[in-house]
């Protein structure tokens, strides 16, 4: 070939470099185009994550894009678990819940709080542990024991720090669980509902198990609140309970350490300090033999049985005490005594004081 020929052919050569220059540059142009960024939603802020990564072939769930930033972006769900099919925890059981958080990212904490009408009940900053062969990490909550009812919530804030996003999960309402008690029953939810007995002034057991005190004392909150009078621990009266109502109020609040009976109820209060400590039910006089009505003090006390089945007495005016006796029906049925349940009347033997005060009206 001679020299004419070669400068052609090498001219050629440049020509077709030139040309082909272009294309590639487009064909990088297109590729680069159609690999369109995914978006996720970090507390309102959009940001973009690659679709793929190229080199390892994984998603960009697996493997996120730091943000402009240098922050991570943050995902994460709070789960609570325990909670029945009408999205309630069983009364005096704590809420207990776990959440994740995604991508993982060593040494970041999560703010979980239990809320119930904008009151925060229980704040902690659990550390997030990652989770074995997976990119994300957990955390774990339980609150104090729930008593009260109401519409709980928990909500979990990661707050945003020099290497993760921003971002808050929260819970499904859920409420408490008040179930319906009979005579008999034994658990930790009979426990809970003497206490809460207790504390709303109705004497009873202090243990597990539904047992003749608890009955008398289901028996003085349907006298106090005007229900059917009968032993039965319904839902009703548990959420009552728990929710702080449906308590004896007193005639006679400034009356000091003293006794009060109330004939239209049909209980006995001991009271001090201007609330009603204990309350019985009780039962006073026939229509044909009437308890005696008014303010007197207690001036004798006689312990054990006497010849007229009386147990533990303490009088208040002549003949008039008030005694344990069998039957105690949940009606007035006595010859003018305030009879009171034998399983408590040594108690309250032992809390009335000679000289105490007693108001006895309808």
């Amino acid at each position: 070939m001679g020299t004419r020929s070669f400068w052609v052919l090498v001219s050629c050569v440049s020509v077709g470099a030139v040309i082909a220059l272009p294309s590639a540059a487009s064909a990088q142009d297109a590729t680069t185009q159609s690999t369109v960024p995914s978006t996720t939603t970090t507390m309102g802020q959009t940001t973009a994550a690659s679709a793929t990564t190229g080199a390892t072939g994984q998603t960009g769930a697996d493997a996120p894009t730091p943000q402009k930033d240098g922050r991570a972006p943050a995902h994460m769900s709070v789960v609570v678990h325990g909670i029945h099919k009408d999205h309630k925890v069983r009364v005096g059981k704590p809420a207990r819940a776990f959440g994740y958080l995604r991508p993982f990212v060593p040494g970041e904490h999560v703010r979980v709080k239990l809320v119930e009408a904008g009151k925060v009940l229980r704040n902690v900053n659990p550390e997030v542990n990652k989770v074995p062969g997976k990119d994300k990490g957990r955390f774990n909550f339980h609150s104090n024991d729930l008593i009260a009812p109401g519409s709980y919530k928990i909500i979990a804030e990661h707050e945003r720090t020099a290497n993760q996003r921003r971002v808050v999960a929260r819970s499904k309402k859920f409420g408490v669980d008040y179930p319906d008690l009979d005579p008999g029953n034994r658990s930790s939810v009979v426990r809970t509902f003497n206490q809460l007995l207790n504390k709303r002034g109705y004497y009873s057991s202090h243990g597990k198990k539904y047992n003749i005190r608890t009955q008398w004392a289901v028996m003085a909150f349907r006298k106090v609140n005007g229900m059917a009078r009968n032993y039965n621990a319904t839902p009703q009266i548990f959420r009552k309970l728990a929710a702080n109502k449906g308590k004896f109020h007193l005639k006679y609040p400034g009356g000091g350490k003293h006794v009060e009976v109330d004939i239209s109820k049909q209980v006995m209060a001991l009271a001090n300090h201007g609330k009603a400590q204990h309350v019985f039910a009780v039962s006073t006089g026939a229509p044909a033999t009437p308890t005696i009505r008014g303010h007197f003090h207690f001036y004798r006390k006689d312990p054990g049985y006497n010849s007229e089945r009386m147990y533990y007495s303490v009088y208040f005016i002549r003949g008039y005490a008030t005694h344990g006796y069998d039957p105690d029906p949940p009606y007035n049925a006595s010859h003018g005594c305030v009879r009171n349940p034998i399983p408590d009347s040594i108690f309250i033997y032992n809390w009335i004081s000679l000289g105490d005060s007693i108001w006895v009206y309808q």
